[in-house]
């Protein structure tokens, strides 16, 4: 129940034209119990409330001001998230009144675990990060009652490392991500956390390297992604911008100038960004990107490599290697994204493929 009795009181006062001394002449009490009424020092006797209720001519529901909270699971979820994203510390005690009503609610437990997570990451409160690990253990339990398909019980894992970590237990952190990691999801977390707490460089990089394979891939799927929406939305000059912003970051991560899979993606967004430039009226561009997509495209064919090695930063291995669903050869999946595409525009390919052939 939340209550406005302290801004009340001086609101009622006020209506009446009196000072806190004469409210406290009419109540038998001090000038300075008036002040901390009015200031949430302190709270007034049950009788003094009634008292003043009668004395204001209102009711002590009025006086008090209280609107009660709706109770409901779904509303005491919803308070817990909240709380957590306005850093209200006071929700404390209602996360452990919820857990009490809610024991067995995975989106009650899950909830203000997450509120503890949140406070505890934010204040480094030893007790506050203690009961986030005791509540997000309980989640855990209860993890198949969870409808949100982005948290799991690895990802709760995770979180209970994070708690782990800030109390100067990276052991029991480490034990959990490794345990606990599908995907290689928390590769980045162990290499710089093995790193900050002086564990094996070379086991580190195992898990960084690892890691910047894998978000490289992820970010040359969602580079496509996006360049199919953006075509499909005919939102062209995102498009454009978004392959002039990649094409350069895959350049970058090249080792050297030979022809690998980072030139086979190079050529899939350099038609892509020919499908946006065309599409927006520059035909002229539209050929230069088609020319030099052919240029890398026969290049790499004429000796594909998939090798991992080939990346900045990846060590020499003969065990690593890259793969992608768009064809065999970088001319094949040149075909597949034009395949559908406006027949002058596959009259500009065709071009781009006589002057370099």
């Amino acid at each position: 129940m939340e209550t406005r009795l302290a801004e009340n009181i001086r609101v009622f006062r006020k209506q009446k034209g009196l000072t806190q001394e004469q409210l406290a002449e009419v109540l038998g009490v001090t000038v300075g119990a008036v002040h901390k009424w009015e200031t949430r020092m302190s709270t007034p006797e049950l009788d003094l409330i009634t008292e003043m209720a009668d004395f204001f001519d209102i009711s002590v529901d009025v006086l008090l001001g209280y609107k009660m909270k709706d109770n409901r699971l779904q509303a005491t979820v919803e308070r817990l998230w909240k709380a957590s994203n306005s850093r209200d510390y006071d929700a404390v005690s209602e996360a452990e009144k919820a857990i009490q009503k809610y024991p067995h609610s995975f989106d009650v437990v899950y909830a203000a675990a997450n509120l503890y997570y949140t406070f505890g990451a934010g204040t480094r409160k030893e007790s506050w990060l203690r009961r986030a690990i005791e509540m997000l253990d309980n989640a855990r339990l209860l993890v198949s009652q969870c409808t949100d398909s982005r948290v799991n019980d690895s990802w709760i894992c995770g979180m209970i490392a994070e708690m782990h970590d800030m109390l100067g237990e990276t052991g029991k952190a480490l034990e959990l991500l490794k345990a606990n990691n599908p995907g290689a999801i928390f590769n980045d977390r162990i290499g710089i956390m093995l790193l900050s707490h002086g564990g094996d460089p070379e086991e580190a990089n195992d898990y960084l390297e690892d890691g910047l394979l894998r978000e490289i891939s992820r970010l040359m799927q969602l580079g496509i992604g996006y360049a199919m929406l953006f075509d499909v939305k005919n939102d062209n000059a995102s498009g454009m911008e978004m392959m002039r912003w990649i094409i350069p970051t895959l350049k970058g991560l090249k080792k050297t100038n030979e022809p690998d899979f980072i030139m086979k993606m190079i050529v899939v967004f350099d038609v892509f960004l020919a499908v946006f430039q065309y599409k927006s009226g520059d035909r002229k561009g539209a050929e230069e990107s088609l020319r030099t997509a052919k240029r890398l495209a026969v290049a790499f064919d004429a000796a594909p490599n998939y090798a991992a090695n080939q990346v900045k930063y990846v060590r020499e291995s003969e065990t690593t290697n890259a793969h992608d669903l768009l064809g065999e050869t970088a001319m094949d999946a040149v075909e597949f994204i034009l395949h559908d595409k406006d027949q002058e525009l596959l009259k500009l390919w065709a071009e781009a493929c006589g002057r370099e052939g």
